[in-house]
């Protein structure tokens, strides 16, 4: 399983994902579900939930969520991929990175400022998608 930030909202990211699998001619299917997670206001944790955007794509056995959070006052998007076989998530996710208009760890400077410089998501954001593409 990887989950990896990125810099675009989610229904765009979807979006993305969705012409980048029928491109690729591969056979899914597409649920909305939700996925609980927590933001933290003063020294309380309020539980929160998301829309989740999953894809079940047949022809490599694969999951990917696409989701936001909103910890701050933006929103940081998340794609999550879980499977059997690492090499082809690696592979999807690398064309998915590709045709994006930028890379999924550019952040602008607007979206760093609102949600700082140093929060989950932005920070780390590159390092992450270089791990797991290379």
């Amino acid at each position: 399983m990887v989950k990896l930030p990125v810099c675009f909202e989610s229904k765009s990211t979807a979006t993305a994902l969705r012409s980048l699998l029928d491109e690729l001619e591969y056979s899914y299917e597409r649920k909305n579900v939700h996925r609980s997670y927590s933001s933290v206001a003063i020294v309380i944790a309020l539980e929160r939930t998301a829309m989740v955007y999953r894809y079940i794509i047949k022809n490599i056995s694969a999951t990917i969520d696409v989701w936001e959070e909103r910890p701050n006052s933006g929103n940081i998007t998340y794609i999550e991929a879980r499977g059997e076989d690492n090499s082809k998530i690696k592979e999807l996710l690398q064309k998915f990175s590709e045709k994006l208009p930028r890379k999924p760890w550019e952040y602008t400077i607007t979206q760093k400022f609102r949600n700082g410089w140093f929060s989950q998501g932005i920070m780390g954001a590159k390092k992450s998608w270089q791990k797991v593409i290379g």
